[in-house]
């Protein structure tokens, strides 16, 4: 019997220790999202992520071996997050035309209210990272659109020759309207850039519709 109590009560220290160690990476990489919405990616260091928690540097290289691991991580877990709204906003929205207007909405909100970790997973931070880690990142999102886009397609009774170029297409819509109103320059502001967003998937949807119905 005491045996056993003192086992259960060693794994009880040790799930305690690896929530205290997940809780303790989660602040690390909320403080350097922090310091990065305040003075931009470039800025960030790992001393100041230490100060910004009361760590010391070494500490912080014990659950982070370097600042671009730091950063992957971030990387990772944006593109998960991004993941799980797509997907959401697919089930709910099933495969209409408006269906897929709300996975890009979903996209839209996401880089609206996360600017900064959105310029850092596509590569607009200003930090160099390694793009087979971004790569791997990103698939899970390509599949949900692309999956959205091949589901929509069959609806309307064709097929998409290319899913993987037509969400490629989507995405380029998407990151390059985001892109600019991000940076303010679009004309009426972050609304009509929506608009305009909009406007150009539908008409894209339209064109395959044309395109490929008629063959």
């Amino acid at each position: 019997m005491v045996l056993n109590f003192l086992t259960e009560n060693d794994m009880g220290i040790k799930e305690r220790r690896e929530r205290e160690k997940q809780l303790t990476r989660q602040a690390i990489l909320s403080a350097a999202l922090a310091i990065a919405s305040e003075n931009g990616w470039p800025a960030l260091t790992i001393r100041k992520v230490g100060e910004r928690i009361e760590y010391s540097p070494p500490m912080v290289y014990e659950y982070f071996a370097s600042k671009e691991d730091v950063l992957l991580q971030l990387v990772q877990g944006g593109f998960q997050q991004l993941t799980e709204l797509l997907q959401q906003a697919s089930v709910a929205s099933g495969v209409s035309e408006e269906g897929l207007l709300k996975i890009a909405d979903a996209y839209w909100d996401f880089a609206r209210s996360n600017r900064e970790l959105y310029q850092l997973m596509h590569g607009l931070g200003g930090v160099p990272l390694d793009g087979a880690v971004i790569a791997q990142a990103v698939q899970q999102v390509c599949m949900t659109t692309q999956q959205a886009l091949q589901a929509w397609a069959q609806a309307q009774g064709f097929s998409l020759p290319d899913p993987l170029g037509a969400t490629e297409i989507i995405w380029c819509l998407l990151h390059g309207l985001l892109s600019l109103s991000l940076v303010e320059r679009v004309e009426g502001g972050e609304s009509r850039a929506r608009n305009l967003m909009h406007e150009a998937v539908k008409s894209q949807l339209i064109a395959w519709k044309i395109t490929y119905r008629r063959q």
